[in-house]
């Protein structure tokens, strides 16, 4: 099963989930906990998770 990939820009770490959708809510739930202070609108962390994402088969 493949799953989408992408790494946090600002710490590094990885977040994974299914589905474009499923990403976008790692990444908002990642940024608020972890990074309060470089939140972002839904528009540009979906623009994100297009440009930087990546397909990744389960090791």
């Amino acid at each position: 099963m493949t799953k989408r990939v992408i790494e946090c820009n600002i710490c590094g770490e990885p977040l994974s989930a299914a589905t474009d959708d499923e990403l976008l809510t790692q990444v908002q739930r990642h940024y608020a906990s972890e990074h309060e202070d470089a939140a972002f609108s839904e528009d540009q962390a979906r623009e994100m998770i297009e440009r930087e994402a990546y397909a990744a088969g389960d090791a």
